[in-house]
């Protein structure tokens, strides 16, 4: 069930059986030569969407703009404030909250969100813990990557080995060949650099340097992966592992009250 496509009356009638919410969350951003500028939005969105119809869960509109500014250098790429991200977090949780949800799921497909949805769970607590001594309804968020489950990790990993990499990686451009065969690019491209372990420590979760520096360092976008790899049968494989992994997170997330 998607938000967007539901009358008042529907979403007053799903509040009476759940509180919960499932919001995609993504960018809108180069995904080296042959993924698609908003592979970070399609892929927790077909996943969430997933998730709706298996577990009857309804899905909120897709944030597809995330903190993406070391992308800048590519021709397509948006990006948006931390603390625009901060803000439009904060402003969406809060006026759901009026219609009377408390569990906001946030389904991730890029590593850059990660910081500043955190900060604003924290802003959004924070103002619950100033202003109530204690609160019969508390609101409760999380966000979780499509990637991070163990079985879906364990998946692309067993799929593409070493050259799942880090940024355009084969398993979420198979993801969007699965969801959309139609847009399916087909590039030549040379086997990229492995990516050290000194860099994977020292920029974590999308935690690069600026826009230049990254054009200069990833002449093409891809951060040690190789996307050619990607099929639209290996992405059927995972949404359906992902769906199935994150559903049940998102049940047990409800059941903490």
């Amino acid at each position: 069930m998607l938000l967007h496509h539901s009358t008042w009356h529907e979403v007053e009638d799903y509040l009476t059986r759940s509180k919960g919410l499932i919001i995609p969350i993504g960018s809108t951003e180069q995904h080296g030569p042959n993924g698609l500028i908003g592979t970070d939005s399609i892929c927790p969105e077909t996943i969430a969407r997933g998730i709706g119809e298996r577990f009857g869960a309804l899905v909120g509109p897709t944030v597809t703009l995330g903190v993406a500014q070391f992308n800048l250098g590519f021709p397509g790429s948006v990006s948006v404030r931390p603390t625009t991200m901060i803000a439009l977090i904060q402003d969406y949780v809060s006026s759901l909250v009026r219609s009377g949800f408390d569990h906001f799921y946030f389904l991730n497909g890029h590593g850059g969100n990660l910081a500043p949805a955190r900060a604003a769970f924290q802003e959004i607590y924070t103002e619950t813990s100033l202003r109530h001594a204690a609160d019969d309804h508390p609101i409760r968020c999380r966000i979780r990557s499509w990637w991070e489950l163990p079985r879906t990790n364990a998946l692309r990993h067993d799929m593409f080995g070493e050259w799942e990499g880090v940024h355009a990686t084969p398993s979420e451009v198979a993801i969007t060949q699965h969801a959309y065969p139609d847009a399916i690019k087909v590039r030549d491209m040379n086997k990229p650099e492995r990516v050290s372990e000194e860099y994977l420590r020292d920029h974590p979760s999308d935690d690069h340097y600026d826009a230049h520096h990254h054009r200069e360092k990833f002449p093409d976008g891809r951060i040690g992966s190789d996307p050619s790899l990607a099929t639209p049968d290996a992405g059927a494989r995972l949404v359906d592992c992902a769906i199935d992994e994150m559903g049940k997170d998102f049940q047990s997330f409800l059941a903490e009250g």
